[in-house]
């Protein structure tokens, strides 16, 4: 057996175990988001906005990448809701997540919105290398409103 045949042989093996060494969105959903934003992610009432909302679905179809920089640099401040109420929020930067995570919770979040809109990390790295103000984030979530 030479090189190339073993290192053949572990390349495949490795692409069979893909899928099961890839980030579970429901996993890291409950481990990082559940416990402000609740199971099915209802929100909280004057603590965390829902993420089963018309503006999460709106961005799946208009700017996929802005839950994902939400997780990625953080939001605080005053937030309007798609029901009309104002929610004062302060979720800090997710920088314990990897991109493989973020991918995943993000996808599992459009999932729970019923949108087939998916993240993959490669996304996740370019969103990452951009800088985004919380301005500029609550900008595009006026944009998102229904």
């Amino acid at each position: 057996m030479n090189a190339t045949s073993v290192l053949a042989g572990a390349a495949l093996a490795l692409a069979c175990l893909a899928p099961a060494l890839a980030a579970d969105g429901a996993k890291v959903y409950a481990e990082t988001c559940r416990a402000c934003h609740q199971a099915g992610g209802v929100g909280s009432p004057g603590l965390a906005p829902p993420l089963v909302s018309s503006v999460i679905a709106n961005a799946a179809n208009r700017q996929k990448d802005y839950p994902a920089m939400v997780v990625i640099h953080g939001l605080s401040g005053s937030l309007p809701l798609a029901g009309g109420d104002v929610i004062a929020s302060a979720m800090p930067p997710q920088q314990g997540l990897n991109d493989d995570e973020i991918a995943a919770v993000v996808s599992y979040v459009y999932r729970l919105n019923r949108t087939q809109t998916s993240m993959k990390p490669a996304d996740v790295a370019r969103i990452r290398a951009q800088s985004a103000s919380s301005d500029e984030l609550k900008r595009i979530r006026s944009g998102l409103m229904p």
